[in-house]
């Protein structure tokens, strides 16, 4: 960790300390605990616990803590007795980025019961472009270092998080390939080529393009990271079929002008992709 983001993360712990009224425990997560962060990153601070100050109360205590501390955005329900399920602080500290996320103890763990036991959920929210998955909860506790874990709650998880639940590789595969299956023949889909129907034939190459991707994570037992910095994430895949990525950029990102003979390219691109990633699945 660079000494400067270690510094300004011992500098908000005692904050975030304030904020909660249970158990609790904080870690780093985001693209600097996973190693991919840029210029561009922001700080992500998680904030585990069971019960949260209501978002006046924490934004003033926020505003208190440290004049460097401004453009202040609390959010999320909190209820009279301080539980919740998912809320927030986000500020500029020194004129960086800080979100402080925060989620319900007992709400992770019944994300690791329910991925231990092949549960897989999909949650359309607006901030994450193709769904919150369940399982994407695992991805950032693999991924978080814990900076203030008093009762090891985080390693605790991270040790459930580290070996990938086989229920969970074997639901994403069977859930993930069967939507993928179900457009490359489609009647539809091959009737909207012909007729160049574009806003149409891009929706489905986006949803089957997404659909592999899951399928090939779970096939690499490796945890779906979410949508940002995709492309760096599957190129650590070891189980994946060749140039798929410069495959997958070109599918959806073609060439003008979109003609029907590129939407037929398309679609036969999208059944051989799937025919690969499907032989993959079996071995």
């Amino acid at each position: 960790m660079e000494e400067r983001l270690s510094q300004t993360i011992n500098e908000l712990v005692p904050l975030l300390r304030q904020l909660v009224r249970d158990e609790y425990g904080i870690a780093l997560g985001g693209a600097h605990a996973k190693g991919v962060d840029d210029v561009e990153s922001d700080i992500d601070l998680y904030v585990f616990t069971r019960r949260m100050l209501p978002n006046d109360e924490r934004a003033k205590l926020c505003a208190q803590f440290n004049p460097d501390i401004s453009e202040i955005v609390c959010w999320g329900d909190v209820r009279d007795d301080g539980a919740f399920e998912q809320t927030g602080s986000d500020f500029l500290y020194l004129g960086r980025k800080v979100e402080c996320w925060s989620r319900d103890i007992d709400f992770i763990e019944g994300i690791i019961d329910e991925c231990r036991r092949g549960i897989v959920r999909q949650e359309l929210v607006t901030w994450t472009v193709m769904g919150f998955y369940n399982h994407c909860a695992l991805s950032d506790i693999r991924n978080m270092v814990p900076v203030d874990d008093p009762s090891g709650l985080l390693l605790g998880w991270k040790t459930k998080a580290s070996v990938y639940p086989p229920k969970l590789r074997e639901a994403i595969i069977s859930r993930h390939l069967n939507a993928a299956r179900f457009w490359p023949d489609n009647f539809h889909y091959k009737s909207a080529v012909e007729r160049c129907d574009v806003l149409y034939t891009t929706g489905i190459v986006h949803q089957v393009v997404h659909n592999l991707i899951q399928v090939l994570f779970a096939i690499n037992e490796t945890y779906f990271p979410g949508d940002k910095k995709l492309e760096a994430a599957i190129s650590h895949l070891p189980a994946q079929p060749h140039d798929f990525t410069p495959r997958i950029k070109r599918l959806l990102s073609p060439e003008m002008p979109v003609d029907r003979a590129l939407l037929i390219s398309q679609r036969e691109e999208l059944g051989i992709l799937l025919e690969q990633v499907t032989e993959l699945s079996l071995c």
